[in-house]
C-alpha cells in the first residue's frame, strides 16, 4: 500500500515554489503594463504603445497557460528538466517583450518618459529575482532575454544618443545577476534546510507512531499478565490456606519477595493428632517457582492427612515433582511430623539449610544437615527419603528456614548472616516464641533495601497444646 503521507521529493518542491511565484508575478507584470501603456498613451497617444501591451499579454497567457497545465498535471509523469525548459521558453518570451519597450515611439514626450523606456526593464529584473530566484538558470533566461533587447533596441531606436543608457544599464545588468545569484543561493539552501526538517519531523512522527503501537501492545500484555497473575496470587492463596495454621506451638513467617512467592509454608493435622510441616523453597521466584506449590501442596496435604510417614511424603512428593517440573527446576525443602505429645519429631532436609534444634537449657544447638537432593531432581530409585527420629522435651525449640534468611541484604549489600541468627536464637533473655523478635531483627537489618529472596522461616515449640505460650497469647 502506497504511503500517503509519504515527504514530496525536493525538487518537486522547487518546481512548484518557481511557478507558484512566477504564477503571481505574470499577475503583477501584466497589471503593470496597462499602468505602463496608460503612462505611454498619455504622453504620446499612438498604436504602438497598445501593441506592446497586446504582445505582452500574449506573453502572459502563454505562461498562464502553460501555470494552468502544470498546477492541473501530476509533475510526477514529467521530468524536472521538462517543465523548466517550458518555463523558460515563455520566460525568455516576456523578456523580449519587456525589453522591446525602447522600440516604442514616444516623440514629443517628456524626458522622464522617454527614460522609464530603459529603466522599465531594469526594474522588472530586480523584481524578478524573488519570482525566479529558486531557479538561478530561469533568472538568467529572463536577464539575458531581457537585457540584449533592451540594449539592441535602445541602441536601434536612439543610435549613438542612445548609447549612454546602453552603457549603464549594460553596467547594471552584472549586479543583478550578483544579486539574483546570491539570493537564489540562500534560497537553495533554506529550501534543502526546510525539506531536511520535514523529513525528521515525519520520521520523528513515524517513530512516535510506532512507539504509540508497541505501547498499546505491551499494556495488553501487562492486562493479560496482572490478570494471570491476579488469579495465581488467588490459587497460591487458597493453597496457604488450605492448610491447618492453627496448630499449637507450630510458627511461620514467609516474606515475598513479590507478588507471588517461591516459599511455600503448609501445616497440617493428621488423623492420629500429629502435626505435620511443609516448607518447600522452589526454583527462581514469582509466578514460575509459585507454580510449583500446586502439585507439592495437594500431594503434602492428601499424605499428611491420612497420616503417612515422613519418608513416604517425600518420596510420593519427588515423584510427583519429577514428573511435572522441567529440567532445571526443583524444590528444596523440609518435612517435620511431630506426635501429639510434642515428644518425637521425624524430621526429613532435602537442601534446606540445616534445621535447628535448640535444647532447653543448652549452651548450643543441634543441627539436622540436609540428607538428600531437593524434590524433583532424581528418580524414584535414586532418590534418598529416610527421615531422622529426635527426642524432645518441654521447652525444645525447633527451626527451619530457607536460604532467604540468611542472605537478606541491608542496602549497603551486607547480608543478616548465619551468626546473627545464632546469636538471637541463643539469647536467653528472650521466652519462647522467639519468632516475632527475629522478624523484628531481620527487617531492622533490611531496613529500605529491596527484598533479594523470599524469606520462610518455621519455629516449633515442643511443649503440650494445653501449655503453648503462643496459644495463651
Amino acid at each position: 500500500m502506497p504511503n500517503n503521507n509519504a515527504l514530496e521529493p525536493i525538487e518537486h518542491q522547487r518546481l512548484r515554489l518557481l511557478f507558484r511565484q512566477a504564477h503571481a508575478a505574470s499577475i503583477v507584470a501584466s497589471l503593470s503594463a496597462v499602468a505602463c501603456t496608460a503612462v505611454f498613451l498619455g504622453a504620446a497617444p499612438g498604436p504602438a504603445s497598445l501593441v506592446w501591451l497586446g504582445a505582452v499579454l500574449l506573453v502572459t497567457a502563454l505562461r498562464f497557460q502553460l501555470f494552468r497545465r502544470f498546477f492541473r498535471a501530476d509533475i510526477r509523469r514529467h521530468p524536472e528538466q521538462h517543465w523548466l525548459r517550458r518555463h523558460g521558453w515563455t520566460a525568455a518570451l516576456a523578456g523580449i517583450a519587456w525589453g522591446s519597450i525602447p522600440l516604442i515611439s514616444l516623440q514629443g514626450a517628456d524626458s522622464y518618459v522617454l527614460q522609464l523606456q530603459t529603466l522599465i526593464p531594469g526594474f522588472v529584473l530586480m523584481a524578478a529575482i524573488t519570482s525566479y530566484g529558486v531557479y538561478f538558470s530561469q533568472y538568467l533566461v529572463l536577464w539575458a532575454s531581457t537585457g540584449f533587447t533592451t540594449i539592441s533596441a535602445r541602441l536601434y531606436t536612439s543610435g549613438l544618443e542612445g548609447s549612454p543608457e546602453a552603457l549603464l544599464f549594460a553596467l547594471f545588468l552584472p549586479a543583478l545577476a550578483l544579486t539574483a545569484k546570491r539570493y537564489a543561493d540562500s534560497l537553495v539552501a533554506s529550501t534543502a534546510a526546510k525539506y531536511r526538517s520535514e523529513q525528521l519531523v515525519q520520521q520523528l512522527t513515524a517513530t512516535n507512531d510506532e512507539l504509540h503501537r508497541h505501547n498499546a501492545t505491551l499494556a495488553r500484555q501487562q492486562d493479560l499478565i496482572e490478570q494471570e497473575e491476579a488469579l495465581a496470587k488467588h490459587v497460591f492463596r487458597q493453597l496457604i490456606l488450605g492448610g491447618d495454621h492453627k496448630l499449637a506451638g507450630i510458627h511461620c513467617w514467609n516474606q515475598s519477595m513479590g507478588s507471588l512467592s517461591g516459599d511455600l509454608t503448609q501445616t497440617a493435622r493428621g488423623p492420629s493428632g500429629q502435626a505435620y510441616v511443609f516448607l518447600g523453597d522452589f526454583t527462581g521466584h514469582g509466578l514460575p517457582a509459585a507454580l510449583g506449590a500446586l502439585p507439592a501442596s495437594s500431594v503434602f496435604l492428601a499424605m499428611a492427612a491420612k497420616g503417612l510417614p515422613v519418608q513416604c511424603i517425600a518420596a510420593e512428593l519427588n515423584k510427583k515433582l519429577r514428573q511435572l517440573l522441567p529440567v532445571g527446576y526443583f524444590c528444596c525443602a523440609v518435612l517435620v511430623e511431630l506426635s501429639a505429645d510434642r515428644r518425637t519429631v521425624h524430621l526429613w532436609n532435602g537442601g534446606l539449610p540445616p534445621i535447628l534444634v535448640q535444647r532447653r537449657g543448652a549452651a548450643a544447638y543441634e543441627e539436622v544437615a540436609s540428607n538428600s537432593v531437593p524434590l524433583g531432581v532424581l528418580d524414584e530409585q535414586e532418590f534418598e527419603a529416610h527421615a531422622y527420629r529426635l527426642s524432645l522435651h518441654q521447652g525444645d525449640l525447633l527451626y527451619a528456614y530457607t536460604d532467604g534468611l540468611t542472605e537478606a541484604e541491608n542496602i549497603e549489600g551486607q547480608m543478616w548472616g548465619i551468626a546473627r541468627l545464632q546469636g538471637l536464637l541463643m539469647d536467653r533473655g528472650l521466652a519462647a516464641p522467639k519468632l516475632p523478635a527475629l522478624i523484628e531483627a531481620v527487617m531492622e537489618h533490611v531496613n529500605l533495601a529491596p527484598p533479594s529472596d523470599d524469606i520462610s522461616v518455621v519455629e516449633i515449640e515442643a511443649t503440650p497444646a494445653a501449655n503453648s505460650a503462643a496459644d495463651a497469647a
